[in-house]
């Protein structure tokens, strides 16, 4: 074997080598399958709240789902808050998939979520009719972030909902409740 070939050897081996730390960084970055759940929808407790009609399992018995990576305006926002809550009482009785975010409940006792409804990504769905506004819209870690970030350019610029030129809202659900005293 000739330094010719050690040369082409040893760069071929770095080629692979390198190939192995991208992918293995390919696969790092590709976030896990989710885990779903088939449920079925008691009531819309708020714009991004959903009430079970059962608990999820008896080793989780949760019965409240957050849609993840969306905001509602909070429920005494009026008319936004009734509004962000009526965009999703056709999902009364109505057998949805979750994508869970995460398996643990939140200080409320719920599970962050995305909601499937025949293929339709129900936190999107929120977001198109003007209902909600993304938590983070610079999150795009999201699984989704795209079709959310879509669903609530495409509502801002037609003007539905809570960007309705004549009657947006103006502050977020957070700082509503901030500035107002609680009961």
């Amino acid at each position: 074997m000739g330094r010719g070939d050690t040369s082409i050897l040893r760069r071929r081996s770095r080629l692979i080598g390198l190939a192995a730390i991208v992918l293995a960084l390919i696969l790092w970055l590709i976030p896990p399958a989710a885990a779903t759940q088939t449920v079925t929808i008691d009531y819309a407790k708020s714009g991004n709240t959903l009430e079970l009609l059962f608990e999820l399992s008896p080793e989780q018995p949760v019965t409240a789902i957050r849609l993840a990576a969306i905001e509602a305006p909070d429920r005494d926002q009026e008319p936004w808050g009734s509004q962000a809550r009526d965009c999703l009482a056709d999902l009364r009785d109505q057998i949805i998939q979750l994508e869970l975010v995460d398996n643990q409940p939140d200080a409320y006792n719920r599970l962050w979520a995305y909601g499937w409804q025949q293929g339709e990504l129900i936190n999107a769905t929120s977001l198109a009719q003007g209902c909600t506004y993304l938590a983070d819209p610079t999150d795009e870690f999201s699984p989704h972030y795209q079709e959310l970030l879509y669903a609530q350019e495409r509502s801002r610029l037609l003007g539905l909902g809570i960007w309705d030129p004549q009657n947006p809202l103006r502050e977020t659900a957070q700082r509503f409740r901030e500035r107002s005293p609680s009961p």
